[in-house]
């Protein structure tokens, strides 16, 4: 079974709030770009009248346009991405923008007034850069902190990376998926059809 984290769904649901919606400014800075999507969020994707086709529509296109989901995928699979053949790579991207999709897009209709503020900005590793930013909560506790890591993609950006509270999405998730595949004898194809069964019973439920 593939498992989700409770700090990971949390990341998940802010990328819900975070809709592309409006044209990419020429040299837009990281903390910009992060703010640009929030601006379009709710209207876009957390109405209860909105149906679920359109919202998982919705999301897919929100996906494919503000993260970078190469880079994304290469870094799930770690070093088992050298023993995968190229249509293995092809069918676990596939296969992995499906789950985000099944699993996270029901909960956009959730959403309740939580605000999302944008804060500093710092450099990263390789040309990269972190946009802290903190979600309100709302049953009164503290604000989320979340930072979220971008890497540069013409005049704009792409998100990479989600850290929540100090714990990295990407990490987390790679930890699950590479353990899967140890169980399996290093083999891709089965996280792939790991991933696929998952999906099959998210559509039925």
């Amino acid at each position: 079974m593939i498992k989700s984290t409770r700090r990971s769904l949390i990341a998940l649901i802010t990328i819900a709030v975070l809709w592309p919606n409006q044209p990419v400014m020429a040299g837009e800075s990281p903390d910009a770009f992060i703010s640009r999507l929030a601006t379009g969020a709710i209207e876009n994707l957390t109405s209860p009248d909105l149906p679920q086709e359109e919202r998982q529509a919705r999301f897919r296109s929100m996906l494919k346009d503000g993260f970078d989901l190469e880079n994304v995928a290469n870094f799930l699979l770690g070093p088992f991405r050298r023993k995968a053949s190229e249509a293995e790579i092809d069918a676990f991207r596939l296969a992995l923008e499906d789950n985000v999709v099944a699993t996270y897009a029901w909960r956009f209709a959730s959403y309740d007034g939580q605000a999302f503020s944008v804060g500093t900005v710092r450099d990263g590793s390789r040309g990269q850069k972190i946009v802290s930013s903190s979600l309100s909560q709302s049953d009164g506790a503290p604000p989320i902190v979340i930072d979220w890591r971008l890497t540069p993609h013409g005049d704009s950006w792409r998100i990479f990376d989600i850290v929540v509270e100090g714990l990295s999405m990407l990490v987390t998730q790679r930890d699950e998926y590479s353990a899967v595949i140890r169980r399996n004898d290093g083999k891709v194809s089965a996280l792939i059809d790991a991933i696929k069964a998952q999906n099959e019973k998210l559509s039925k439920s």
